[in-house]
């Protein structure tokens, strides 16, 4: 298989940094950790995560580019989302042990990845 041969996921842009922090914590519970990929392009800063939805009708899987895009760089190396006392996400250089919170690392890529198409 060579490059040429790859398609690009379906894109599925999210309205907000909550709305994609609070997609990966839902999903980190139940499958596997989740973990953010960040990079600019073109002036934009864009954050997501590539998936697979299994099962899609006859096909084994559609791969999926879950995103939003964002005012800046992230300013730390993890995403931290909390619930209470309000919903909450801002950057944090590192892990603290509060039970409330859930912690997404960033990944931070050179560039944009090739595959995808937004």
């Amino acid at each position: 298989m060579s490059k040429s041969d790859l398609r690009p996921p379906v894109n599925l842009k999210l309205a907000s940094m909550a709305d994609l922090a609070r997609m990966l914590v839902s999903w980190s519970q139940r499958d596997r950790a989740a973990s953010m990929l960040y990079f600019e392009d073109k002036g934009k800063h864009i954050y997501g995560t590539l998936i697979s939805n299994h099962g899609y009708y006859e096909m084994q899987g559609i791969p999926l580019w879950v995103y939003t895009e964002g005012e800046s760089a992230p300013a730390g190396n993890f995403l931290a989302y909390s619930t209470r006392p309000k919903e909450s996400v801002e950057f944090v250089e590192s892990i603290e042990s509060e039970p409330r919170v859930a912690y997404l690392p960033i990944i931070k890529l050179a560039d944009k990845l090739e595959i995808l198409d937004i």
